[in-house]
C-alpha cells in the first residue's frame, strides 16, 4: 500500500463515521474517489454530501508485476482473470497476505477515533474482493462494523467456512473473529451489463457470504456496467447506509426513495 487519499468530514462537521473504500484494478485511489463524487443521486447531489460527517480514506495498491500481463499493475494480488477470479486462485494468496494485515491497521487506526462500529469498508470490483476477506480475517476484534459495501465484486476464495478461507490465506495467526463478520450487515451490488466481472460473480459473493451466516443485501441492475447504476444504485446505497444509523444532510432527510 503506496499511500492513502482522505476527504475529511464535509463543511466543518463532527467527524462520525469514517468509509474505508477500496479501487479496482490499473485503477488508483484518486481515480475511485473523483468517480465517486461524480456519481449523484436524482437530485444531482454526492454522497460526500448526503452525508457530511464521514470521512472518507482511500488506500491505494502497490503496483506489482503481473503473471498475465507481464508488466507491473496497480493491483491488491496478482489477479490473473476478473472473469473469472478461480483461474490460477493461487496468484493471489502472496499479495493478500500481504495488505490484509496493512488493510486492518488502517481500520484499526481510524477506530480508535470513532469507533469500530462507526466505520464502513468496502470496494469497487477487486477492491471488493479484497475488502471482503479483510473482513473475514480481522485479528482480535469483537462487535462489528457499521457497514460493508460491495460493488460489481467477486469471493476470491469461497471456501466451505470463512475459517477455511483464512487457512488457504496462511492467516492461521489472524484468524477470523466469528462475531465481527457475523454481525456487519453487508450491501452488494452488481449490475447485468457488467462487461468486466459478470453478475454470476456477484451471486456468488452473495450466496456465499449468506452462507457464512452473514446477513445480505442485494441489489440488482439491467444497466450501470462495471460501477452503481444511476442514480438508483446511488440511492439504494444512501438508504442502506441511513438504516445504519448514518445521518442525512437535512435535504435528503425523509426523502421517499431513501426510505
Amino acid at each position: 500500500m503506496v499511500f492513502t487519499v482522505a476527504l475529511p468530514a464535509h463543511n466543518g462537521n463532527e467527524h462520525t463515521h469514517t468509509f474505508i473504500f477500496l479501487h479496482g484494478q490499473s485503477s488508483s485511489a484518486h481515480e475511485v474517489s473523483q468517480q465517486l463524487w461524480d456519481t449523484r443521486d436524482s437530485q444531482g447531489v454526492s454522497i460526500q454530501h448526503i452525508f457530511p460527517s464521514v470521512k472518507w480514506v482511500f488506500p491505494q495498491a502497490s503496483e506489482i508485476f503481473s503473471n498475465r500481463f507481464q508488466t507491473n499493475v496497480r493491483e491488491w494480488s496478482n489477479l490473473w482473470d476478473s472473469r473469472n477470479p478461480d483461474e490460477r486462485r493461487e496468484l493471489q494468496i502472496p499479495g493478500l497476505r500481504s495488505v490484509i494485515p496493512e488493510l486492518v491497521e488502517l481500520i484499526q487506526r481510524e477506530a480508535r477515533v470513532v469507533g469500530l462500529e462507526n466505520i464502513i469498508l468496502g470496494g469497487i470490483s477487486h477492491g471488493c474482493a479484497t475488502a471482503i476477506q479483510v473482513l473475514l480475517n480481522m485479528k482480535g476484534q469483537t462487535g462489528r462494523l457499521c457497514a460493508f459495501i460491495g460493488l460489481s465484486g467477486w469471493m476470491s476464495f469461497s471456501e466451505s467456512s470463512a475459517q477455511e478461507s483464512g487457512e488457504l490465506l496462511g492467516l492461521e495467526t489472524l484468524g477470523p473473529t466469528d462475531d465481527l463478520y457475523h454481525n456487519t450487515p453487508v450491501f452488494v451490488s452488481h449490475c447485468a451489463d457488467d462487461n468486466v466481472t459478470s453478475i454470476e460473480q456477484g451471486k456468488r459473493l452473495r450466496d456465499t457470504l449468506t452462507a457464512y451466516g452473514m446477513t445480505v443485501t442485494w441489489k440488482e441492475y439491467s444497466t450501470g456496467g462495471h460501477w452503481l447504476n444511476i442514480p438508483q444504485g446511488i440511492e439504494d446505497v444512501v438508504a442502506f447506509l441511513l438504516s445504519q444509523g448514518l445521518v442525512a444532510h437535512k435535504p435528503h432527510e425523509g426523502r421517499e426513495h431513501y426510505s
